[in-house]
This record gives C-alpha cells, structure tokens and sequence, in this order.
C-alpha cells in the first residue's frame, strides 16, 4: 500500500478519504448518543431508516448521477454534506436539538452515500494506471476504513471531557471540507466523459446495473450472493453480537466492548494482510472469505465463554477485508470505467435491500428459535454462499480492456 501513497494523486485522495472516514466514525458516535437520548431503545428505527434511505437513492439515483461528472460529484456532495452536518450545531445554540432535525440529517447523509462511494471507485482505475497499482490503493482506502472505525471513536473518548458533543458534527464538517479540497484538486487528473444526451427513463435508470451485471458470466451470483451476505452480517454482529453478550454475561457491556474490539482489531490486520498482497483471483479470494467468516459466525454461536467468542470474533473479522477487496478488484477489472458507478450504486441498493429486510424480520427470527441459532444460521448462510460460489464461478474471467 506503501506503493499508492507514493503516487502524489493517490495520495491526496486518499488523505480526503482518510479525513473523512474519521469523521464519519466521530459523527456516528455522536449521532448515536443524541438519538438514545431522545429516542431510547427505538434507536434502531433510526438505523433501519438510514438503511432504507440509502436503498431508494441507490436503486433510483442513477437517473441524475450518470450525468454528472465524478469529480463536480464528490465535490458538490461533500460540500452539501458539510453544510447539512452544521445544522444541528447552529441550532443548538438557541434551543435543544428537535428529534427531527437528526432524523433529517441522518437520512440525508445516508442517502448522500448513494452518490459518494460509488464515485470515488470510478476514479480510482484512472488515477491507478496499472492493475497492481489498482489493488494497491483499494487495499489503502480499505485498511483506512477498518481504521477509522477505531480511531474515530477513540477521539470521541479523548474529546469529549473538552469540547460538547455537539462539536462533534462540527468536525465532521470540517473533514467533508477537507475532502472536497482534496478531490477538487485531483480535477485535472480525471477526464471528463461526455454525459449521455438521451433523456433516461426511471425505469432504465434502476435496471441499467442489472443490465450490466448481466453481461459479464458469474456475476449476477456475485451480487445475489453479496446481498445475502451483508443482511445476513448485519443480523449477526450487528443484532447477534451484542444480543449473545447480554444473554451469556447478564448485561455487562465491558465484555461486549472487548467482543467488538476482538472483531474490529481481526478486521483491521485481515486490512493490513490482504491489502499488501497480490490477489490473482478475486473470485477464489471471495468465496474463500465468505466461507471463513461464516465458520467464525458458526463458532461464535456455539462458543460457551466470552474469551472463546473474542477468539472466534478476531478470526471471523480477518476474513473480511478478503471480501470486500476481492469484489472491488473484480469490478474494477470485469466492467468498463464509465459503468463503475452504476456497478457500485447496485452493490448498495441490493446489500442495503437485504440489510433491512433481515433487521426488520430479527425479532421474530429470535423469538422462534434462539440468537445462538440466529448467528449460526447467519454463518451457515456465508459458508453456503462460498460453496456455490465455486460451483458457478466460470471457468475463464471476463475482463473489459480499459
């Protein structure tokens, strides 16, 4: 990854990125805090919200983000992210933040996202000019997500003896600002494609991804099965672990820290490991991960102590870099530059789509059966997902010639 930094592009992109992630991280805790306080245990509905936010915009966006420019894209979302993230801030200093300005600002960004993310996959083939150079970078923004997801959160904890809470989303801000300025700068590197002159339907714009995924071999499982995959890893870790915890050690949220760390820390090396190394075959790569997280999940539902949980947690997480970047790399490769965003905008409707539907339907998987059987049926779901992943995987890859 030492090898992207290098690259002075790559490197301002990524310090964006890098500023940004934290910021993300440190908005989220305080986004959480306000949201407890105010809304209690209904706090997830917010969740469940920013989940079904981001899944309209991703499936109906396409008909304005395949006219805009990659660059102005990113820019202008940052910007207006910045702007949205300083409301509550404002208000709070002439009266208490209503429920419904967060409810507001946290639907916008979530949505926002259908925007941003696939954006930034499409510029990173053209300032990588070379496939190892491609996987480099795609190992870099991954491990720096994994580790905003631990330093964000700790300068939470370091800050907040200092600065209010509210001053939280005011970082935030100033990140978004700082990665408007970093992409903005990257303007002459990236070319302008000519945006389509034909006026496209509604209709077209939600199909054009599954249109394209179609045309490549393997690939219509690719997404099925990463639609699968995430709502089933969100029921796991994000309901299962914290559930499992609660029920093995009578409510003691010091043990259900260290889980999270456990698997945050796996996740992390899993980052550092894969990222810094050739990957040859994304689809191997994949549906190997895939099986390896669902063996952790499998563990970690029959694991009769938290010591052996955390074992099994850090073991799970390190596979998961293994997934996301093998499927980054295979998209890069397989579709054309031009597609990458309507690609990526497909990835977040039908994982968010899958995400809802599995956290809407928890409840009453739980009541019928048992959180452990939850979580082993969520890990026996990845290791299935592999095995078919290799019965259908075609023989040869199919790569679109940038």
């Amino acid at each position: 990854m030492i090898k992207a930094l290098k690259n002075p592009q790559l490197l301002r992109l990524w310090f964006g990125q890098a500023s940004s992630s934290v910021g993300d991280e440190i908005y989220r805790v305080g986004l959480t805090w306000f949201a407890v306080g105010l809304m209690g245990a209904n706090t997830g509905y917010l969740t469940a919200g920013q989940t079904a936010s981001l899944m309209l915009l991703s499936f109906i966006g396409g008909k304005w983000a395949d006219r805009w420019q990659p660059i102005k894209t990113l820019v202008s979302v940052d910007l207006i992210r910045a702007a949205i993230v300083i409301i509550p801030v404002a208000i709070s200093y002439f009266t208490e933040v209503p429920m419904a300005v967060l409810w507001g600002m946290a639907l916008s960004l979530s949505a926002l996202s259908a925007f941003f993310d696939p954006a930034v996959q499409s510029i990173i083939p053209t300032l990588a000019k070379d496939k190892e150079l491609m996987h480099s970078t795609n190992g870099l923004m991954s491990t720096t997500i994994r580790m905003a997801r631990m330093v964000g959160p700790a300068i939470v904890g370091l800050l907040s003896a200092f600065i209010p809470m509210i001053h939280f989303f005011t970082i935030d801000a100033i990140t978004f600002i700082v990665s408007a300025y970093c992409v903005y700068s990257l303007k002459k590197h990236v070319p302008e494609h000519p945006p389509a002159h034909h006026q496209q339907s509604m209709i077209d714009a939600i199909t054009s991804g599954f249109k394209k995924v179609r045309q490549i071999p393997g690939m219509s499982y690719v997404f099925f099965s990463r639609a699968v995959t995430a709502g089933t890893w969100n029921l796991a870790l994000v309901i299962g672990f914290a559930l499992l915890v609660h029920q093995m050690t009578n409510g003691d949220a010091k043990s259900f820290g260290l889980v999270m760390a456990s698997y945050g820390v796996g996740n992390f090396a899993g980052a550092l490991y894969f990222g810094n190394r050739p990957r040859p075959r994304s689809e191997f790569l994949m549906y190997s991960g895939y099986m390896w997280l669902g063996l952790g999940f499998v563990c970690i539902g029959v694991a009769p102590t938290i010591p052996l949980v955390m074992i099994a947690a850090a073991a799970g997480g390190f596979s998961g870099p293994m997934n996301d970047l093998a499927f980054i790399d295979m998209a890069q490769q397989k579709f054309e530059v031009k597609d990458l965003t309507k690609v990526f905008r497909l990835r977040m409707a039908v994982e968010s789509a899958a995400t809802l539907l599995c956290t809407v339907t928890s409840p009453w998987l739980i009541k019928h059966t048992s959180i452990r059987a939850v979580i082993i049926g969520c890990g026996v779901t990845w290791i299935l997902s592999g095995v078919f992943g290799f019965v259908l995987a075609p023989q040869k890859e199919t790569i679109i010639q940038q």
